[in-house]
């Protein structure tokens, strides 16, 4: 028992945000290209912009929004803390160590993982991210919060881009 506390105590030290982000915004944004089928229609193309808006507290602590928006409209999710919940109902779970922020999101058969990282100071930032669906799985339909059933068949991202800035981008 008095092992486990100490690893817990250990990786909560190692997941704190670096002075470089506390009172900073992280501002993300990317393109997802998808075959999906809507409500039982056809297959079709459809593209969603995507933005991840992050605010790291001066006690370390992640504020973030996602916002989709495309043809059926624009939807989002805000966070507070490392846990809570996707654009589609699945898990998404935001980690901040040093310089370096995770983002990860599940839904339905996809996962989604975003990787963040801070330059020295706090001047700029890059950001990668890389989809997946369950191996050898068929597609899994879920409820959007749009409230479409989708069914992803294929899914990549292009156009990620990140910046920074000083201060709460949500005004606080």
């Amino acid at each position: 028992m008095l092992i486990a506390i100490f690893l817990l105590g250990s990786w909560q030290a190692r997941a704190a945000p670096g002075s470089d982000l506390i009172g900073k915004s992280v501002l993300v944004s990317w393109t997802e290209n998808r075959q999906q089928r809507t409500n039982g229609s056809e297959v079709r193309a459809v593209t969603r912009n995507f933005r991840l808006q992050m605010y790291v507290s001066g006690a370390g602590r992640p504020f973030t929004r996602v916002t989709s928006s495309g043809r059926g409209g624009t939807h989002g999710t805000d966070q507070v803390g490392g846990g809570g919940e996707s654009l589609r109902g699945g898990a998404r779970t935001v980690t901040v160590n040093g310089n370096s922020i995770a983002v990860q999101a599940n839904w339905a058969n996809y996962a989604r993982n975003l990787r963040i990282d801070v330059a020295p100071g706090g001047s700029g930032c890059s950001a990668q991210m890389s989809v997946g669906k369950e191996p050898g799985s068929a597609p899994k339909s879920f409820r959007n919060v749009g409230g479409f059933t989708i069914e992803i068949h294929s899914l990549s991202v292009s156009g990620v881009s990140c910046s920074i800035r000083q201060g709460n981008v949500f005004g606080g």
